[in-house]
């Protein structure tokens, strides 16, 4: 980490009380900065440089980000570093799939995420400051028994990429990060198919710590030059097969995923 980067700048980062927000949080806290932290759930602060605040708030209440937000610009009229990173996933098959669960996907995921940087974007012009979401390979391909994450994931995409070119004359970065499977608690506070909460397993295979992803996206905030973010095989795989070669993608994706969605 380039500290100089970070010395004296203003972070914002959603989804701090645990998972990689917490990891991201921690790894930023050695730095003299100021962090502004965004959760619904109480963030455990840590001992560091940094001086953090948190602020309690369900970003998919409208007035919570209304009030988080005006805190924040009431301490500073600039916000050098944006991390949505507050997330939710669901599983289940789109035709078993109620809409209560599409609709409170897309509110965490796609609303929160778009109405803080709303918010903030005149604090992040000033500052010529960046925005990063925390997204997933899944939103650049609709990924079965996914529907609804992998098309909030997506909606995400076209808004940030939209976002990074009409304010790039103001200095605006946008940056989409989309991490490999990660050592988090999402697949245990997701939604079915019915809207009640998931208890599935993690994932199997090679998966990364919160710190290791933490580590990646401090790196992919520094370069001037990132704009979608990914660092392992199984996301390239997804990126260049949805162009290159669509219906081989679709095979591996339903010999891979089939116990997902099979009646």
């Amino acid at each position: 980490m380039n500290t100089s980067l970070w010395k004296d700048k203003t972070i914002v980062i959603t989804g701090t009380s645990s998972g990689i927000g917490k990891a991201l949080m921690l790894h930023l806290s050695d730095v003299e900065t100021r962090i502004f932290t965004i959760d619904r759930s109480p963030t455990t602060i840590p001992k560091g440089k940094a001086e953090i605040v948190p602020i309690l708030c369900d970003i998919t209440k409208e007035e919570d980000i209304k009030r988080a937000s005006a805190e924040i610009l009431k301490a500073t009229s600039t916000v050098d570093y944006l991390f949505n990173n507050a997330g939710i996933t669901a599983h289940g098959r789109f035709d078993k799939m109620n809409i209560s669960v599409f609709r409170r996907t897309f509110d965490v995921n796609f609303f929160g995420n778009v109405h803080l940087t709303l918010e903030l974007i005149e604090a992040l012009k000033k500052a010529r400051g960046m925005v990063m979401v925390t997204s997933t390979v899944s939103g650049l391909y609709g990924i079965p028994g996914r529907s609804a994450y992998s098309s909030s994931k997506a909606a995400l995409h076209a808004v940030y990429e939209s976002l990074r070119v009409e304010l790039s004359d103001y200095g605006v970065r946008s940056i989409i990060f989309c991490p490999p499977y990660t050592r988090t608690a999402l697949r245990t506070s997701g939604l079915d198919a019915q809207g009640n909460k998931l208890n599935e397993e993690q994932a199997s295979g090679k998966i990364k710590t919160p710190e290791e992803v933490a580590i990646e996206m401090v790196a992919a905030a520094e370069d001037p030059n990132s704009r979608l973010v990914i660092i392992d095989k199984s996301g390239f795989f997804v990126k260049w097969m949805r162009n290159f070669s669509p219906a081989f993608l679709e095979r591996m994706l339903r010999k891979k995923l089939h116990h997902d969605f099979k009646e």
